[in-house]
């Protein structure tokens, strides 16, 4: 996909950059690709879905999950992924 100049100046900047400032880029590059939701609807939706959650959760229907399992489990998920990076 061809881009502008200025992006491909942008572009060829960024990749000289180390890879955790390049992660952190293209976070803030993704997030801000929206939908064109105004704020409004998407501040709406995300509160009528934390009601749906706790609704499901006082009603039995889900269950919550300790912090410190998600946690463990994130670290051991970054931990493959640097693996398998580091090994490729």
């Amino acid at each position: 996909m061809a881009v502008t100049d200025e992006a491909s100046r942008v572009l060829d900047a960024a990749m000289t950059l180390p890879e955790v400032e390049r992660a952190r880029l293209a976070t803030i590059l993704a997030d801000s690709i929206g939908d064109g939701s105004p704020q409004e609807e998407i501040d709406a939706a995300t509160l009528a879905e934390a009601k749906r959650r706790l609704d499901d959760l006082d009603a039995g229907r889900t269950q919550s999950v300790p912090y410190e399992e998600i946690k463990r489990k994130l670290h051991g998920t970054i931990e493959r992924a640097r693996q398998r990076a580091s090994a490729g």
